[in-house]
Protein backbone atom coordinates (compact mmCIF):
# COMPACT_ATOMS: atom_id res chain seq x y z
CA UNK A 1 0.00 0.00 0.00
CA UNK A 2 2.75 2.66 0.52
CA UNK A 3 4.75 1.78 -2.28
CA UNK A 4 1.82 2.45 -4.44
CA UNK A 5 0.50 5.47 -2.81
CA UNK A 6 4.09 6.89 -3.09
CA UNK A 7 4.61 6.35 -6.75
CA UNK A 8 1.13 8.25 -7.17
CA UNK A 9 2.49 11.48 -5.52
CA UNK A 10 -0.15 14.22 -5.83
CA UNK A 11 -2.20 11.85 -8.07
CA UNK A 12 -3.71 10.16 -4.61
CA UNK A 13 -4.74 11.53 -1.23
CA UNK A 14 -5.76 8.12 0.10
CA UNK A 15 -5.52 4.38 0.02
CA UNK A 16 -6.95 1.57 1.50
CA UNK A 17 -7.87 -1.82 0.55
CA UNK A 18 -11.17 -3.65 1.11
CA UNK A 19 -12.83 -7.10 0.29
CA UNK A 20 -15.44 -7.80 -2.23
CA UNK A 21 -18.52 -6.95 0.94
CA UNK A 22 -16.90 -3.75 1.58
CA UNK A 23 -15.08 -4.20 4.68
CA UNK A 24 -11.95 -2.47 4.70
CA UNK A 25 -9.25 -5.12 5.66
CA UNK A 26 -6.20 -2.57 5.59
CA UNK A 27 -5.09 1.05 7.65
CA UNK A 28 -5.82 4.12 5.89
CA UNK A 29 -2.77 5.65 3.75
CA UNK A 30 -3.67 9.31 3.84
CA UNK A 31 -1.55 11.95 2.51
CA UNK A 32 -2.18 14.72 5.05
CA UNK A 33 -2.07 18.95 4.65
CA UNK A 34 1.64 18.51 4.79
CA UNK A 35 2.03 16.47 2.14
CA UNK A 36 3.34 13.48 4.09
CA UNK A 37 1.57 10.23 4.32
CA UNK A 38 0.47 8.63 7.38
CA UNK A 39 -1.37 5.43 8.32
CA UNK A 40 -4.72 5.76 9.66
CA UNK A 41 -5.80 2.15 11.37
CA UNK A 42 -8.79 3.33 13.05
CA UNK A 43 -10.62 2.85 9.26
CA UNK A 44 -9.53 -0.93 9.10
CA UNK A 45 -13.01 -2.99 9.60
CA UNK A 46 -15.55 -0.21 8.36
CA UNK A 47 -17.59 -0.64 6.01
CA UNK A 48 -17.81 1.05 2.46
CA UNK A 49 -20.60 -1.23 0.67
CA UNK A 50 -23.03 1.53 1.33
CA UNK A 51 -21.39 4.10 -1.41
CA UNK A 52 -22.68 4.53 -4.72
CA UNK A 53 -20.22 3.18 -6.80
CA UNK A 54 -19.19 0.44 -4.56
CA UNK A 55 -21.29 -2.60 -5.16
CA UNK A 56 -21.53 -1.75 -9.04
CA UNK A 57 -17.92 -1.63 -9.15
CA UNK A 58 -16.83 -4.81 -7.48
CA UNK A 59 -19.31 -6.74 -9.84
CA UNK A 60 -17.57 -5.28 -12.79
CA UNK A 61 -14.03 -5.52 -11.69
CA UNK A 62 -15.10 -9.61 -10.86
CA UNK A 63 -16.44 -9.87 -14.20
CA UNK A 64 -13.92 -7.80 -16.20
CA UNK A 65 -10.90 -8.05 -14.13
CA UNK A 66 -9.39 -4.22 -14.65
CA UNK A 67 -9.61 -1.12 -12.75
CA UNK A 68 -12.69 1.52 -12.52
CA UNK A 69 -12.78 5.09 -11.85
CA UNK A 70 -15.94 6.16 -9.84
CA UNK A 71 -18.16 9.18 -10.79
CA UNK A 72 -17.57 12.15 -9.17
CA UNK A 73 -18.57 12.74 -5.28
CA UNK A 74 -18.32 14.28 -2.32
CA UNK A 75 -15.80 12.92 0.05
CA UNK A 76 -17.36 12.88 3.58
CA UNK A 77 -14.18 14.10 5.53
CA UNK A 78 -12.76 16.63 3.23
CA UNK A 79 -16.16 17.51 1.72
CA UNK A 80 -13.72 17.77 -1.80
CA UNK A 81 -15.03 16.41 -5.18
CA UNK A 82 -13.05 13.10 -5.86
CA UNK A 83 -13.35 10.39 -7.44
CA UNK A 84 -12.05 6.72 -6.85
CA UNK A 85 -10.09 4.36 -8.61
CA UNK A 86 -10.81 0.65 -7.53
CA UNK A 87 -8.48 -1.71 -8.93
CA UNK A 88 -8.53 -6.22 -8.24
CA UNK A 89 -5.99 -7.28 -6.21
CA UNK A 90 -6.73 -10.64 -6.64
CA UNK A 91 -10.66 -12.27 -6.60
CA UNK A 92 -11.42 -11.67 -3.28
CA UNK A 93 -9.19 -8.13 -2.23
CA UNK A 94 -9.20 -4.83 -3.70
CA UNK A 95 -7.33 -1.60 -3.80
CA UNK A 96 -9.34 1.78 -3.98
CA UNK A 97 -7.02 5.03 -4.53
CA UNK A 98 -9.02 8.18 -3.87
CA UNK A 99 -8.27 11.31 -6.07
CA UNK A 100 -8.89 15.01 -6.52
CA UNK A 101 -11.01 15.96 -8.75
CA UNK A 102 -8.25 19.07 -9.39
CA UNK A 103 -5.94 16.77 -9.89
CA UNK A 104 -7.95 15.16 -13.26
CA UNK A 105 -9.17 17.90 -14.23
CA UNK A 106 -6.24 19.88 -14.64
CA UNK A 107 -4.51 17.11 -16.52
CA UNK A 108 -7.92 16.17 -18.16
CA UNK A 109 -7.01 12.54 -17.70
CA UNK A 110 -10.47 11.10 -17.82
Amino acid sequence: MAEAAHSLGNACFRGYICDEDGHQVSANYYRNGDGDWEFQPEYEGDNWSWRPYFLENIVRMKHDQVGILSDLYSDIETNELIRTYSYPINESYYLFLDIPYLYLYERDDY
